[in-house]
């Protein structure tokens, strides 16, 4: 497990409770942890096409869906 850190950022408060609002959160450590967890939700397919790169053969794709 990595090793954990303290992170301080500066937002305005009407826009940290307009997020919590619009995220039904009622800590801003939710808010955060929800975000974050919506974030790596967004990155998990890129990080897999990456991966795939270049693998798919030309016999693997059914040009009858295209």
């Amino acid at each position: 497990m990595a090793a954990k850190r303290t992170v301080t950022v500066r937002v305005s408060e009407a826009r940290l409770r307009k997020l919590m609002r619009a995220r039904r959160v009622a800590t801003q450590s939710e808010l955060i942890n929800t975000l974050l967890a919506v974030e790596e939700e967004r990155l998990r397919p890129h990080a897999v096409l990456r991966e795939t790169a270049g693998t798919a053969r030309t016999r693997d794709v059914d040009d009858h869906l295209l």
